[in-house]
């Protein structure tokens, strides 16, 4: 498999964690908030790793330059950002809008990967690198 695969494979699990967050934000307490930012955090970050130390490497110089005056975080860095404010914020209402913008987030994000960086990384790495990091994502999983 190639590491475009897997990645795709592990977006097919984090969307329905999503559509699970998002339809219960409305009557979530602050705590239920908390957990659920908890979750997706510890199911993203560990994604977003594999993808920072194995792909990104791989693929940097054909990415855009960022926008320069922008925002120079990753898309990574602003989800991780907003799920830990989440967890520092007291209050109910900001919780559940900080939650809200973090899945919001994600799924940009998701998209993003899915319809550029994926094709892209295709279109630029050798079906053997590309198979290569797919076996490194296997290791880092402990997937046979």
């Amino acid at each position: 498999m190639t590491i475009t695969q897997v990645l795709r494979g592990e977006h097919g699990a984090i969307k329905p964690l999503l559509d699970f967050i998002e339809g219960r934000l409305e009557g979530a307490t602050a705590g239920e908030l908390a957990f659920q930012a908890e979750m997706l955090s510890a199911t993203l970050l560990t994604h977003a790793s594999i993808e920072d130390e194995l792909l990104r490497p791989e693929i940097i110089d054909y990415l855009p330059a960022p926008d320069p005056g922008g925002d120079t975080r990753t898309d990574h860095e602003v989800i991780a950002a907003l799920l830990e404010e989440v967890s520092e914020t007291p209050e109910r209402m900001a919780r559940r809008r900080l939650l809200r913008d973090a899945v919001a987030a994600t799924r940009k994000h998701l998209q993003k990967e899915e319809e550029q960086i994926f094709p892209l990384s295709e279109r630029m790495l050798s079906l053997d690198k590309q198979q290569a990091l797919g076996s490194a994502w296997a290791c880092r999983r402990n997937v046979r």
